[in-house]
């Protein structure tokens, strides 16, 4: 099964996504941490995070800016000076459509930047979109 790894702080924007992903159709397993710290030590499989079978590696990461501990820009910096990370898939899942947050977040290397769309449909069909094609479509380097 594939997974994700759902990076967000916002307990109401986690219940979207969370709706989002089960509408989909696209089988997979969501797992959600709720700051940049703690995204860091799931990646990097550190502390309560080691145990891969409850916490796989995830095949795609949703990534929101505006966290504590670790912004959004932070993390994807830290993903990106990994060599075992440079391929991963990262959305920046954000309601900044400010330009020095989106022109940062492509500097830094993400895959791309996906605003919260108010309308839950429409951003259902969004989320479904990116998880059929990283999940379904896309064809990855092993790692």
């Amino acid at each position: 099964m594939k997974n994700v790894l759902l990076v967000e702080d916002n307990g109401d924007d986690i219940f979207v996504m969370k709706m989002a992903c089960q509408r989909s159709g696209i089988p997979h397993q969501l797992n959600i941490v709720e700051d940049g710290d703690l995204a860091v030590e799931y990646l990097a499989g550190n502390g309560k995070f080691k145990d891969r079978t409850a916490y796989p590696f995830p095949d795609v990461v949703f990534l929101d800016i505006r966290m504590p501990k670790r912004d959004g820009h932070e993390v994807l910096r830290w993903i990106r000076e990994q060599p075992h990370l440079k391929n991963l898939p990262v959305v920046m899942l954000t309601g900044s459509v400010q330009p020095s947050d989106v022109n940062r977040a492509f500097e830094l290397g993400v895959t791309s930047y996906l605003k919260k769309i108010p309308c839950p449909a429409e951003f259902g069909q969004a989320v479904r979109i990116i998880l059929k094609y990283w999940l379904e479509i896309h064809i990855s380097p092993n790692r």
